[in-house]
């Protein structure tokens, strides 16, 4: 595998930085690094900001890229017109298909560099002299940074999960230790139990820990988040139910007034994990927020070509729900904010406002307990004989989002297809809808829609196409006498 490695220290020191030190692996050893409790904790903040610093482009600021690149090749965000270049390819269903794109680059590139760095933690803080709970937390963040990281390389680069076939389809290389040498892809199957070995490691680790320093870092409650994610995912349900229900605990949904106030406050007390991006810590450009605003004032993207939902979408929301009053189906709504010189579009939105529209400072959610209710009902929908239960968990988060909700009656199929069109609304522009289709195996359909072929190029793809799947990067292919290539 090809050397993807940022040192520790490098990313850390440029938490106030605009450029990323890439020096040689070897600059700092780990001996320095894991000299004291102190330094292991400036290691484990280093990756955190890695998460969001821009790497070799506009449209590499991290994860915040990531869930653009997931969304926009989805259905439920819509381009009103052309904007940049940036991430433009991705819309179209293009750039995840050319090995030799940024985006396939990026994509590998960044998951490994997050997955290297948490080895060397995992691998080194036991020596480390400090107090067990502390070391403890450490460790856990580590475990549960790795094994996110290779949740999303799986998602993104192999096959789909399928829990009625043994997966033996190739998934990605797990990457245990900073050895660079060339590595085989391991199966879906394979990862898939990496990745679960290591969040029961964090899960338990946890249990005996020290709280976490900010809501920016994993705690036990984002750890059993995310594997209630990867169980749903792999569509063990009944894990799923339990462990979302579990990782809600202590975060209560936010009231309708803070709904509709920007989603852009790490404080909001339904954000279990996110990150929060300071103004001196960003370039002008290329954040999430250059293209995801409302009111950003000089990008091309807020600018021209302002974010619409799905109209077939909006249309399946109940006039009362205060979810409704985030896009303007008219795009005459003058309570909508635009950037000067800006445009109005029907069905634009004001799901993310900056506070200061000079800046794209703002924090993003990366896991929020509506996610958790979500998961909880989806799983007993498709468990069977938990339709009941199903409604309780969808009741709790459409009730405190609609007040004149009422609690379903449905069942079976038609319970679950509320439940989905509760997802889709509810986590809009959150990075999930691309990989919501691939797990339940379904179509990508933009059709009859507000999409257009001039601007989409793609409007749909069928369930089990070999283009759900990125390709490996030319880069990657070169260097790793071990690799394949997925289906061209």
């Amino acid at each position: 595998m090809k050397k993807y490695i940022f040192i520790i220290a490098a990313i850390t020191l440029f938490s106030c930085k605009k450029e990323l030190n890439t020096s040689p692996t070897d600059a700092i050893s780990d001996q320095v690094v894991f000299s004291n409790i102190s330094n292991a904790e400036e290691a484990l903040n280093g990756i955190y900001r890695a998460l969001y610093i821009q790497y070799a482009g506009q449209s590499e600021d991290g994860q915040g890229a990531m869930m653009i690149n997931i969304d926009w090749m989805g259905d439920d965000v819509v381009h009103t017109a052309a904007g940049t270049s940036y991430f433009r390819e991705a819309y179209k269903w293009n750039s995840h298909r050319d090995a030799s794109s940024a985006l396939t680059y990026f994509a590998y590139r960044f998951y490994y560099i997050i997955i290297s760095n948490a080895n060397s933690i995992i691998n080194n803080i036991d020596a480390v002299e400090g107090e067990t709970s502390e070391k403890n937390r450490i460790k856990a963040e580590a475990l549960s940074l790795r094994a996110w990281g290779h949740f999303y390389l799986v998602q993104l680069f192999g096959e789909r999960y399928d829990a009625g076939k043994e997966n033996t389809q190739l998934g990605v290389p797990i990457m245990t230790t900073s050895n660079t040498d060339a590595h085989a892809r391991n199966t879906v199957e394979e990862v898939y139990t990496q990745i679960n070995a290591d969040l029961d490691a964090a899960i338990t680790l946890f249990g005996d820990a020290a709280a976490r320093t900010a809501k920016t870092h994993f705690n036990l409650n984002v750890a059993e988040g995310l594997k209630a994610r990867v169980a749903l995912t792999m569509q063990d349900y009944a894990t799923a139910a339990s462990y979302a229900m579990k990782a809600l605990n202590g975060f209560p949904l936010m009231t309708n007034t803070v709904y509709m106030a920007g989603f852009t406050d790490i404080s909001n007390n339904e954000w279990m994990w996110g990150i929060n991006q300071l103004a001196d810590q960003l370039y002008t450009y290329g954040t999430f927020y250059t293209y995801m605003s409302a009111n950003f004032y000089s990008s091309s993207h807020t600018k021209n070509n302002p974010k619409a939902i799905n109209k077939l979408l909006y249309a399946k929301i109940t006039a009362t729900d205060v979810r409704k009053g985030l896009w303007d189906s008219t795009g005459k709504n003058t309570a909508f904010p635009i950037v000067n010189n800006g445009v109005r579009k029907a069905y634009m939105h004001r799901k993310y406002l900056v506070a200061d529209i000079n800046s794209t400072a703002g924090a993003i959610p990366y896991m929020r307990a509506a996610e958790m209710y979500l998961i909880a009902a989806e799983a007993l929908a498709r468990e069977g004989g938990h339709d009941a239960e199903a409604a309780e968990a969808l009741y709790t988060l459409a009730v405190n989002r609609d007040p004149q909700y009422q609690l379903t009656t449905s069942t079976g199929t038609a319970l679950l297809n509320e439940i989905m069109v509760q997802r889709r609304v509810e986590l809009w522009a959150e990075g999930f809808r691309f990989l919501d289709l691939k797990r339940t195996n379904s179509a990508l359909d933009r059709t009859n829609s507000n999409h257009t072929s001039a601007l989409a190029n793609i409007l749909s793809v069928d369930a089990g196409d070999k283009r759900w799947q990125f390709l490996i990067p030319d880069d990657e292919m070169n260097a790793n006498s071990l690799m394949e290539q997925n289906p061209l």
